[in-house]
């Protein structure tokens, strides 16, 4: 017996979102939507990998203008939909350098183009500035938006301006499901939980952190983070449990640049994130301190399989258990990230 199971739950949602959040969503661009919506969370073209991010909107101007640095370009101008495929396949692409593509649908034509805001890293992002706009949110009845982008390898987020979000989670298991920025948020304050630093400066590094890891988590496969104490030795005295890896002879210091306020400081926060997100793309684990420092990178524990053997995952999931597992004084907490994309913060068990 042939048995055909579809997500149809899934898209009388979707099409239940847009049609509480943007009134006269184009009903013929809607079933090329849904069309595209399953590819989003794995597409690939010529041998490359995505997770773009689209905004569907019938006022690309006021959005614009939300945004404090913006840059947009248009590139199609069509008189119907019968192009979007094509032109999502066109713009794709440029999604990888922290553009958005933008689909922007007027009363007689449909424009594409991608847009993004040129920010400093320690500012937010893009979908922070537009979804906390006050000029937008008092528009909402006038000015409509859709932002959709693939939250990982398993799950879309879909989120309107008027305040409203929706998550659509392609794996069977309901238990992967992720709250990013709840778990983000509980791994930067342990990060950051002895920093002494003004409430600004504070803030502006925590933001900064935040961004950083949101670029790991589109763009690099897998990764763990360890949070340890700023009491915790660096030098031969240090506990053999972390000792197999490259440590640094000066741990790198995020907080320090900011606070010596210097005038280049935008650059050289830059590089140093190019930096860290590089050590968080080695194979093993970074370690950072609870004061705001990168103490180590390339690091391996082997793995206890009483603790972490009945852990479904590869290696880099068994060692994240194993630290936090390991009740080990002075480490605080673990952020993991598979290569699918599931990710969690957990403190260290005591």
């Amino acid at each position: 017996m042939n048995e055909n199971i579809f997500y149809l739950d899934a898209k009388n949602k979707i099409v239940d979102f847009l049609g509480e959040n943007y009134d006269d969503f184009p009903i013929k661009l809607q079933n090329r939507f849904l069309n595209f919506f399953p590819k989003m969370v794995n597409y690939e073209e010529e041998g490359h990998k995505y997770r773009p991010r689209l905004l569907f909107t019938n006022n690309i101007e006021a959005v614009i203008k939300s945004l404090p640095f913006p840059s947009k370009l248009e590139l199609f101008r069509d008189e119907n939909e019968h192009m979007f495929a094509s032109r999502l396949k066109a713009l794709v692409p440029f999604t990888s350098h922290d553009w958005c593509i933008y689909v922007n649908c007027g009363e007689d034509e449909i424009t594409y183009g991608i847009f993004r805001n040129i920010n400093s890293i320690k500012e937010q992002g893009l979908e922070d500035v537009i979804f906390k706009s006050p000029h937008l949110k008092d528009r909402s009845d006038k000015v409509f938006g859709i932002y959709a982008y693939a939250e990982n390898a398993w799950a879309v987020t879909m989120k309107s301006i008027k305040g409203n979000e929706i998550s659509i989670n392609f794996a069977l298991d309901i238990k992967v499901v992720n709250d990013w920025d709840g778990e983000i948020n509980a791994f930067v304050d342990a990060s950051f939980s002895k920093l002494k630093a003004t409430s600004k400066k504070s803030a502006e590094i925590k933001t900064m952190y935040k961004n950083i890891f949101k670029n790991v988590l589109r763009n690099i496969h897998g990764t763990i983070c360890v949070v340890v104490d700023q009491d915790y030795p660096t030098s031969e005295f240090r506990d053999d449990f972390l000792d197999d890896g490259i440590w640094l002879r000066e741990p790198i210091s995020f907080s320090k640049l900011y606070i010596q306020g210097q005038h280049n400081v935008e650059p050289k926060l830059n590089a140093i994130s190019a930096v860290f997100m590089s050590m968080l793309e080695f194979d093993g684990i970074t370690v950072v301190d609870n004061a705001g420092n990168i103490l180590a990178y390339n690091v391996f524990v082997e793995a206890n399989l009483r603790t972490s053997g009945n852990i479904m995952g590869g290696a880099r999931k068994r060692a994240a258990y194993t630290i936090i597992n390991s009740r080990k004084k002075l480490i605080i907490g673990v952020y993991f990230q598979s290569h699918d994309g599931e990710m969690f913060y957990a403190p260290l068990k005591k």
